[in-house]
């Protein structure tokens, strides 16, 4: 009797001490912040999409209610910028971050060339600034750079990539024309396709103002400050009285303040 009273106590000291390791180290899965309460959808003009009054209707109620709603349209079309990027901003406003990510990627790929690509890459890469890519500044009379810069504008990313590219075959000697072939390549996800052509064409055109602004201007947007201070401060040099030359000056200032040197457009 003695024996089964201490084997029998045993026992419940060994599952007390269990129950407590279990109850000290376990690890209750992390519950979503809702970040925005009534986040409302993005449809982008020309962006064709059979499902756009469903997402409408999604957004009717809050952040959770759409990425509810959204889940199994998403999950059903894969391939439809549209669903894709409001499914990730439903869900990054309902705070799962990590499945957001997944909608937003594949928002990127099916939205080529639109709107939903860039603003999908900026929630990629939200340690990067935007919204948008840097843009390729420009004042001169080149066709093929004035339609990229426009297409630029609208969001045409790969569009301005083709009519950069083309303008820097027809003009190989042109500083200007290379610069925005190198501009027009950018995308957060593979930095080296613009830095790769950039950076040498600072030894190529050691006087070219516009070589020195837009290498500082993608620096200062990856946030790269110090290198892109030294950038601004020799486009500056090359003639601060031109319009680049205000502009750098303007983000060297920005930059001083602990700001990205950005200027509002």
């Amino acid at each position: 009797m003695r024996m089964r009273v201490i084997v029998a106590l045993a026992a419940v000291v060994a599952a007390a001490a269990v129950a407590g390791v279990v109850y000290a180290t376990r690890q209750d899965p992390a519950q979503p912040h809702t970040i925005c309460k009534r986040p409302s959808p993005l449809l982008v003009a020309g962006v064709r999409s059979p499902h756009i009054a469903e997402v409408r209707a999604a957004f009717a109620g809050g952040a959770g209610d759409a990425a509810r709603a959204l889940e199994a349209l998403a999950d059903r079309y894969p391939h439809d910028p549209v669903v894709q990027y409001n499914d990730g901003a439903a869900l990054e406003c309902a705070g799962y971050l990590t499945e957001a990510a997944v909608a937003f990627r594949r928002a990127k790929e099916a939205g080529r060339d639109t709107e939903y690509e860039v603003r999908a890459d900026n929630f990629l890469h939200l340690q990067f600034f935007g919204p948008g890519y840097p843009p390729f500044e420009y004042a001169g009379n080149d066709r093929l750079l004035i339609q990229g810069q426009l297409e630029q504008r609208r969001f045409h990313q790969r569009t301005a990539e083709r009519l950069y590219a083309r303008a820097a075959r027809l003009h190989p000697d042109d500083p200007e024309a290379q610069v925005a072939a190198a501009v027009g390549r950018f995308d957060m996800d593979d930095l080296s396709a613009s830095f790769s052509r950039l950076g040498p064409l600072v030894k190529r055109f050691p006087r070219s103002q516009s070589v020195r602004f837009h290498l500082g201007l993608l620096l200062s947007w990856t946030g790269q400050r110090v290198l892109a201070e030294r950038e601004f401060r020799a486009a500056r040099a090359l003639g601060p009285a031109t319009r680049l030359g205000r502009e750098a000056d303007a983000f060297l200032r920005g930059l001083a303040n602990g700001g990205s040197g950005r200027t509002k457009r």
